[in-house]
């Protein structure tokens, strides 16, 4: 009985490392699925341009001005990570949740507004429709 219980538990010890392997495997082979593309930079950039300009051309509180730094930094933070070789889609849906904010709260112009609104449409249609993404299309 005893030789019993210790076959148990070696088989489960065994299964359980089998699911850790395919487990880590798996990842691996996720996070090596994403392969660097140029394209995948340009709703970033133009965004964070639109942020940058838009944010300049106006007198801003505080607050306001700090959800323009948001968006802008966690921008940059995903465009760096596509630049190591990662597709970080929660960097990505935060950047464009941040620029979302600032549409909600931030006083700005009709056109602003509508650049601004394209960028997010954009932003989420990369994040959609990463592997096979084309700006503008």
């Amino acid at each position: 009985m005893e030789r019993l219980k210790w076959i148990t538990r070696r088989s489960a010890v065994g299964l359980a490392a089998t699911a850790f392997g395919v487990l880590i495997t798996s990842q691996a082979l996720k996070a090596q699925a994403y392969r660097y593309n140029q394209e995948h930079r340009r709703p970033v950039d133009a965004t964070i341009q639109d942020l940058q300009r838009i944010a300049s051309n106006n007198t801003y509180s505080r607050k306001e001005n700090e959800r323009y730094d948001n968006a802008m930094r966690h921008l940059s933070q995903f465009e760096e990570r596509l630049r190591e070789g990662r597709f970080d889609k929660d960097k990505l849906d935060e950047a464009i949740g941040d620029v979302q904010h600032v549409l909600d709260n931030n006083p700005m112009h009709g056109r602003a507004r509508e650049v601004l609104t394209r960028d997010v449409w954009e932003l989420r249609r990369l994040r959609a429709h990463y592997d096979r993404y084309r700006y503008g299309g």
